[in-house]
């Protein structure tokens, strides 16, 4: 078995109030040091709760390398890659035909989607509803 965190208990601390539905809970987890810790886990449910915990610890790992890469780089890959296909379709017109520009606008709604999506799932989901 691996070496990693395990919850070992949880209490149920409160309904909120402001969002109807959402829980408060207190979870404590057990860390492959032997320690134990206790943090407090919101959710629609006690499962909702842990999954926002243990996405939060998988963003903690991760999140320092996104925010080490200045965001003239994000702005320098949007230009290349709208370069990029702008060249091929200027390039294949005559292939592409009336589909150039429905080819450089899903490319663009593409590079969008993506963005946004990898934003959204960066973001802490385990916090306070305020």
């Amino acid at each position: 078995m691996k070496n990693q965190k395990i919850a070992t208990n949880a209490v149920l601390r409160k309904e909120s109030k402001s969002f109807p539905g959402w829980f408060k809970y207190e979870v404590t987890i057990k860390n492959p040091n032997g320690t134990e810790s206790q943090i407090p886990a919101y959710g629609k449910d006690l499962q909702d709760a842990l999954r926002r915990v243990v996405h939060d610890d998988k963003i903690k790992k991760y999140k320092f390398i996104i925010q080490k890469i200045p965001a003239w780089v994000w702005a320098a890959v949007w230009f290349v890659v709208l370069a990029s296909v702008s060249m091929v379709c200027a390039t294949h017109k005559e292939a592409m035909g009336e589909y150039v520009s429905l080819i450089f606008t899903g490319t663009l709604g593409l590079l969008a989607t993506l963005t946004v999506s990898i934003n959204n799932w960066f973001t802490l989901r385990n916090r306070a509803k305020k």
